[in-house]
């Protein structure tokens, strides 16, 4: 992905480690470079949460990050799991009326 095309919680799926996780953006953020380094362009971080885990991780290039995620979760998108009634999905707390 593109710097522009990424937005601040927003969810992407990226790459941790060896697998595919989704990632929630919480910061971006312009770091200057040193006053030692010959270096002159700024730096862009991104930092977000592994929302399987729940840890903090630094992107420090936005080309890690796949594809945006739709909201909601796996669980409370498929209609199997909502009942008819008033419904609060138990992983992402999202609030669902009338099994909709």
């Amino acid at each position: 992905m593109k710097l522009k095309d990424i937005q601040v919680g927003g969810r992407y799926a990226c790459r941790v480690g060896q697998q595919v996780q989704t990632v929630r953006v919480v910061e971006i953020k312009e770091i200057p470079p040193a006053s030692w380094s010959a270096r002159t362009a700024w730096r862009t971080l991104i930092y977000a949460v592994n929302e399987a885990t729940g840890r903090k991780i630094t992107i420090r290039s936005p080309q890690r990050l796949r594809a945006r995620v739709e909201s909601g979760c796996e669980f409370c998108r498929s209609e199997a799991n909502r009942p008819a009634g008033e419904f609060t999905c138990p992983y992402c707390r999202k609030a669902w009326a009338g099994g909709t």
